[in-house]
């Protein structure tokens, strides 16, 4: 059953919290693959570190989000989270670049849940 209920998922836990981030990258997919849609994912602040695409970890975070790309979920990522942390987009992964309190709040005037992490 289709759930037409927008949701978006706000990613701030980095790389710090591997084992926490993973989950809440399955979960995000899980959202979509059980009929929530649109499911959309933003990352920012520490979070973005999980975009990184030359990290130990970079390959197992590389399959999750192909699989959430698949899915048709939206990757996002906010521009001044990276400006902050000092990294460019030819260091991350594909995603698109958002400032992301105007994203949020977007996101919340067109009737999005925003779950945050």
């Amino acid at each position: 059953m289709q759930n037409t209920q927008p949701t978006l998922v706000v990613l701030t836990t980095g790389k710090e919290a591997f084992v926490r981030a993973n989950a809440i990258l399955q979960m995000t997919l899980m959202l979509r693959k059980f009929g929530q849609e649109p499911v959309e994912l933003l990352v920012l602040g520490p979070g973005i570190e999980i975009l990184k695409s030359n990290q130990k970890n970079s390959p197992q975070f590389s399959q999750q989000l192909d699989a959430m790309k698949a899915a048709g979920i939206e990757i996002a990522i906010c521009e001044q989270s990276m400006q902050n942390l000092g990294l460019t987009p030819d260091q991350m992964f594909e995603a698109k670049i958002v400032r992301g309190g105007e994203e949020i709040a977007r996101r919340m005037q067109d009737g999005y849940t925003v779950l945050t992490f």
